[in-house]
Order: C-alpha cells, then sequence, then structure tokens
C-alpha cells in the first residue's frame, strides 16, 4: 500500500502545502525583481519589510524558548537570529536615521507572529529562515552585491556552511514527530497545524511581496533605459 500523506516525512508535507504559493511568489518576485534592482533605497525598502516580521519572529520564539517544539527546532537547525543581518544591511543603506515604514501588509503579518503560539511561530520560522537557508550564503551574497554595490548584504551570511545548514534545517523538521534511538517523539500531534499554518504564512509573505513598492520617484522618466539594463544582469545572474 501507499504511503498515506500523514506518515510522509514532515519536511515533504510542508514543502507540498507551501508549493503553489512559493510558485505564484516567484512569478511575482520575476517581475517586480528587476525593478526593485534600479535603486538600492527600493531593495532597501524591501528587505525591511522583511526584516520587521523576522525581528517579531524572533522575539516571539525567544519568548517561548521553554516550549519543547521552539526550544527542539532552535537547537536542530543552530542558527544565530536572522534579523541583524537586515539591520547591518539596512544602516548601510539608510543610515542610523529613519528606515523605510511598514506596508499594511507588513503590519498584518507582524500582529500575526505576536499573537501566535508556539506551534504557529515554528511554522513561520520554517517559511522566513527557510527563504535564507535554501536561497542564501556566500554565493548569493557575491551575486546581489555585484548588482547592488550599494552595502555588503550581510543578511544571505547565514552560515559558513551552506551545505550541513540546509542539512540541519531540513532535519529540524523531518524529526519532528520521530521517535530516534528510544528518545521520545517531539510533539508528533503539532504536525498537522504546522502544515497549516506552513500554507498561511506562505500567504502571508507574498502579501508582503506584493505590498513592496517598486517605482522610485525617478522611475518614469529613466524606465525605457534602466529597466533593460537590469533586464540584462538578471539574466546573467540566473545562468
Amino acid at each position: 500500500m501507499g504511503e498515506s500523506e500523514a506518515q510522509r516525512p514532515l519536511y515533504g508535507r510542508l514543502m507540498k502545502a507551501i508549493d503553489v504559493q512559493h510558485t505564484w511568489g516567484n512569478r511575482v518576485g520575476f517581475v517586480k525583481l528587476p525593478l526593485i534592482m534600479l535603486d538600492i533605497r527600493l531593495y532597501g525598502g524591501a528587505i525591511a519589510q522583511f526584516y520587521m516580521v523576522t525581528e517579531a519572529l524572533e522575539a516571539q520564539l525567544e519568548r517561548h524558548a521553554d516550549h519543547k517544539l521552539v526550544a527542539h527546532v532552535r537547537r536542530a537547525i543552530a542558527l544565530p537570529d536572522l534579523a541583524p543581518g537586515y539591520a547591518a544591511d539596512l544602516r548601510q543603506i539608510f543610515g542610523d536615521g529613519a528606515w523605510p515604514a511598514p506596508t499594511a501588509a507588513t503590519d498584518e503579518y507582524v500582529d500575526a507572529l505576536r499573537r501566535a503560539g508556539p506551534v504557529e511561530l515554528v511554522a513561520a520560522l520554517f517559511i522566513l529562515y527557510g527563504a535564507l537557508v535554501v536561497g542564501g550564503g556566500k554565493q548569493t551574497q557575491r551575486k546581489v552585491k555585484r548588482l547592488l554595490p550599494g552595502c555588503d548584504h550581510v543578511l544571505f551570511d547565514v552560515s559558513e556552511d551552506m551545505r550541513a545548514a540546509r542539512r540541519r534545517f531540513k532535519n529540524a523538521f523531518t524529526s519532528i514527530g520521530k521517535d530516534h534511538a528510544g528518545v521520545a517523539a517531539v510533539a508528533p500531534e503539532c504536525a498537522d497545524d504546522l502544515v497549516r499554518y506552513a500554507s498561511l504564512y506562505m500567504r502571508r509573505n507574498n502579501a508582503v511581496v506584493l505590498s513592496v513598492r517598486v517605482t522610485p520617484g525617478w522611475f518614469w522618466p529613466a524606465v525605457a533605459v534602466g529597466a533593460a539594463a537590469v533586464a540584462v544582469a538578471v539574466a546573467r545572474r540566473r545562468r
């Protein structure tokens, strides 16, 4: 007999749950990315939104640090907080003055995190950390720096060994609900809720992406030349 959905490794179930929203988000990003890459301050406005939600997530994870599921995932992924990397880049772009304000979608996301319980927070971690663990690293950092040299792009500097970081991240979620060498399984009753919340937070991520401003004040006079140049740069980055 085939394996039931509930019997599949949790990491695979989580990835399947976000697949449709992730594909949609990638399509939106493909349209917006060349426009954002026209201006370091537009890029800063975009990463500022994810700085705010990541900072809120990490504050709430610390608040629930003793919960068995939160403790398990944080220990298993073995990564430092990620919000300081965003903050370092934002200081380089905007200085110590006013940083971009949250969009309505970001405000809604932050409010949801502040109300969330531990299981919901772990699902949000899967989305927000997963984006940088899967897509970050020194290689990504170098590529983005070539396109936007206005900051160090510290936010992508997640780990010295990205292959190991990705393996730990996957194993952190795959191991939930499993009995390892006689050690009691971690929160098996949470698996279905994690899958449901992961889908919800992927939608919240997409709402933030959709809310990001992509046109500077000088955009329309320069769009023909600028968009063409950025399209070439993005095409080279994808090779």
